[in-house]
């Protein structure tokens, strides 16, 4: 039976009804009729095969230039009718389409960010052409809108999830730190929440830059900004202090050789099955003489689909322990 809450199903019959007629009223002569044709084409693909299907139509239906078509729908997002997913084809016809057109496409990208979003229709353009793209993203990056700022970083991300890698920037994580040093005190935490992942995507090719440019911001931000910092330094550095990485334990305060004995685990039984409660305990015994800051983490092994197991590491507590103390640590897990 067919999930009627499917997430395809944010792309549907009535999405493509919606962009004709707003189409149609920016651009007359747009045959509505053939282009809602592809309706009945929807229901067998999922989510990204129906954006591409309708971006198709959207080629055949609008005018053959480039300009002439991005300024129609420019007009319909500036009405401010279409939002969110609805969005998404007008997204992937600047990306497929506009990069000969590229200073007309990036601030149609601008206008799209702000009602849905244009981080992955702008990662062919940083391949091509990455210094005119980061000319614009500088500019932006003290925008007045919040979506614009976090898009600054959120699109320039090199390893963004779902999206196009940006191998230039994989290689060489530079050319956007400059973006993030704008970024970094941002009022919006949404903002600064992709400034920390942008840094958290660099860590894990080249963690020593992330090191260094945390250790800078730490030594110079203002105290006004302080908590900022702080809070993007531990969401960033979140890869490598799951690696045990002495350089990011260093930087949260935390000696990478701590002095304490694991004693007393205990699973609540040894058989689970699935929406079973997984509870276990353990106690941290310190054999230090001095205070001592601990990051713990545990990683539960998991089988995958060609039957081997696979580590994945989970956050648990971030503590601080006295000399010979000794702390209980319960974690249940469904």
């Amino acid at each position: 039976m067919e999930n009627e809450n499917a997430f395809k199903n944010l792309i549907s019959e009535s999405v493509v009804k919606k962009i004709s007629q707003e189409i149609s009223s920016v651009y007359p002569t747009f045959n509505q009729k053939k282009f809602q044709k592809l309706s009945p084409h929807l229901k067998p693909l999922e989510l990204k095969a129906r954006v591409l299907l309708i971006t198709e139509y959207l080629k055949s239906e609008l005018p053959a230039n480039y300009v002439n078509a991005l300024s129609i729908l420019v007009k319909v997002m500036k009405k401010n009718q279409l939002k969110g997913f609805d969005l998404w084809p007008f997204s992937e016809y600047i990306s497929q389409f506009g990069l000969d057109h590229f200073d007309e496409s990036m601030k149609a990208m601008y206008v799209l960010t702000s009602r849905f979003t244009s981080e992955f229709a702008v990662r062919p353009y940083l391949i091509k052409n990455h210094v005119r793209v980061l000319k614009y993203f500088s500019k932006w990056a003290t925008d007045k809108d919040v979506h614009i700022r976090r898009w600054v970083s959120e699109g320039s991300r090199p390893l963004l999830p779902w999206g196009q890698r940006i191998p230039l920037f994989v290689m060489d994580p530079t050319h956007t730190i400059l973006l993030l040093d704008k970024l970094r005190y941002d009022e919006e935490l949404y903002v600064r929440k992709s400034v920390a992942n942008h840094l958290n995507d660099i860590s894990k090719n080249h963690p020593q830059v992330v090191i260094e440019v945390l250790r800078m911001w730490q030594k110079d931000v203002p105290k006004e900004h302080a908590e900022k910092i702080k809070w993007i330094t531990r969401h960033a550095l979140r890869t490598l202090i799951k690696k045990g990485h002495e350089g990011a334990l260093k930087l949260m305060g935390v000696n990478g050789k701590a002095e304490v004995k694991l004693i007393d685990f205990k699973l609540i039984k040894k058989k689970f099955r699935l929406n079973d409660e997984l509870l276990f305990s353990f106690n941290i015994q310190s054999t230090s003489k001095k205070h001592q800051k601990l990051i713990v983490d545990y990683s539960i092994d998991f089988i995958k689909a060609n039957g081997k197991s696979g580590k994945k590491v989970f956050k648990l507590k971030t503590l601080e322990i006295s000399p010979k103390e000794n702390l209980t640590i319960k974690k249940n897990i469904r």
